[in-house]
């Protein structure tokens, strides 16, 4: 009931990013208290011996009021503990007011790099160890409330951040299995629930420029596997929906010729690639043509889909569906 009285229309977007990010939280957590030094501010030094959520409400209160844990009054005796030290700015991007919008920058931080990388090469504390394990449950949670009692244009808004978050994950092997395929599993039930969602993401206009369309998603299935992933759910959402119903033929005809054009450029890199690995194979050459295999049959039934949702695109979709053969015959 508590989770439930959180996810109010103004807070359901800004709580996504937060509940995925709450292992990086405990990482920035964490430092701060092993850290022999202050790190934002010279009064935090004083709170370092403090409990954790002391703490965490010092660093808050810092981050939303932009300045030190000491000011108001005449206490200070130095002008340094009026700045803001952003020797690490991982704090500073994941504690910050979000009232301008979401932000996704700690996540590009030079520091963050860094803490990852220190994270990945110590043993787990016990702290990190249970939010690892709590995340995947916590966005269950959240998914089946935003299903059940959340309005549909929250959910389209989410969806694009969804697709953003879905490469990049917390990198524990466990984590970054558990919680993609809860995205991925919410995205297709949001798509199933309303597949308009589809002609309304093909296009979208965003100041973030880490939320892209669908149409630039498909563009990137190549990149890592991760995208590739998405990629597959995307072309059986596209092709399982009509790409938004039979109503959004625009729409339908663009995504198609998006399809087309990931269909001709996977047979071209596949031929490319089957002629230069010829004499040298390699596992992450196997692994490619492996991807490229399942991406060119989620693309095809994609195409096959769309054109028997919307007729007028079964001539285009003869040929795009006859070059799958023909490029057999001239490898």
């Amino acid at each position: 009931m508590v989770f439930l009285g959180l996810i109010s229309p103004g807070l359901f977007l800004p709580l996504f990013p937060s509940l995925v990010d709450l292992t990086i939280l405990v990482v920035a957590l964490e430092k701060v208290e092993h850290s022999p030094g202050p790190l934002i501010g010279s009064s935090i030094a004083s709170i370092q011996k403090s409990t954790t959520p002391e703490m965490l409400f010092a660093l808050m209160d810092e981050a939303y009021t932009s300045s030190t844990i000491g000011d108001g009054g005449g206490d200070s005796e130095s002008e340094d503990s009026n700045a803001i030290d952003v020797a690490d700015p991982v704090f500073f991007y994941i504690l910050k007011d979000e009232n301008d919008g979401l932000s996704e920058h700690h996540w590009t931080s030079p520091g963050m790099v860094v803490a990852l990388q220190a994270a990945i090469n110590t043993p787990q504390s016990y702290k990190l160890k249970q939010v690892l394990n709590m995340t995947p449950r916590i966005l269950d949670l959240y998914f089946a409330i935003a299903l059940r009692d959340v309005h549909n244009s929250l959910i389209c808004a989410l969806l694009p951040l969804i697709m953003t978050r879905n490469a990049i994950i917390f990198p524990d092997k466990i984590f970054s299995y558990e919680v993609p395929k809860r995205l991925l599993e919410f995205m297709l039930a949001a798509l199933q629930r309303s597949p308009d969602f589809i002609a309304l993401l093909k296009f979208m206009v965003t100041l973030n420029p880490l939320q892209k369309p669908i149409m630039d998603r498909l563009a990137e299935a190549y990149d890592s596997s991760a995208k590739t992933k998405l990629a597959l759910q995307l072309c059986w959402a596209i092709g399982e929906h009509g790409g938004g119903g039979a109503s959004h033929k625009d729409q339908a005809r663009e995504l198609f010729e998006s399809l087309e054009l990931l269909l001709y450029e996977n047979l071209s890199s596949s031929r490319l690639g089957l002629r230069q690995e010829s004499a040298l194979s390699s596992e992450g050459s196997n692994f490619r043509k492996s991807s490229q295999s399942r991406l060119l049959c989620f693309v095809v039934i994609a195409i096959a889909k769309l054109a028997t949702y919307h007729r007028e695109l079964l001539p285009r979709a003869r040929v795009s569906l006859a070059k799958p053969y023909l490029s057999v015959f001239h490898l």
